[in-house]
């Protein structure tokens, strides 16, 4: 194993993490399994923040081929282009869900109150939560703006 943890107390039982990731190197690891890992907290173990981030890198890398980001163009009918970048992460906004409110904005079809009062399920290997938010703010204050001119 590759992977190198601070090992403090309570942390993730280490044999547990360590097995997990030579299963994830030989690609005999399920989808459950990435979703929720069968790691018991231990008296003294691995740091849970470094375990967590090890496996979202590991899965997030191989399949993501645009170098960690998805774009959504967004644009309106006066050519103001909305386009905004997302990073994929181990768990995010459901990927779907808010390409399909980006795409209301597009369309005009969703108020700046009804975007800011979205709610997103959380998914695995979605659009960063913190970005997606900063992009939900923005584009109501831009509604904001249009609605009162």
């Amino acid at each position: 194993m590759s992977e190198r943890f601070d090992v403090v107390l309570r942390g993730y039982d280490r044999k547990q993490v360590d097995a997990f990731f030579e299963r994830l190197d030989a690609d005999a690891v399920t989808a459950e399994e990435v979703r929720r890992p069968p790691f018991r907290v231990a008296m003294v173990g691995y740091d849970r923040h470094q375990v967590w981030d090890a496996v979202e890198d590991r899965v997030a890398a191989p399949a993501d081929e645009l170098g960690g980001h998805v774009v959504h163009p967004v644009s309106s009918s006066s050519d103001e282009t909305y386009g905004k970048e997302f990073d994929l992460v181990l768990r995010g906004y459901d990927r779907h869900q808010v390409n399909v409110v980006l795409s209301r904005v597009e369309a005009g079809t969703i108020t700046a109150e009804e975007l800011r009062q979205t709610s997103f399920k959380v998914a695995m290997r979605g659009y960063d939560r913190h970005q997606v938010w900063d992009a939900v703010k923005n584009l109501a204050d831009k509604l904001d703006t249009r609605t009162e001119q």
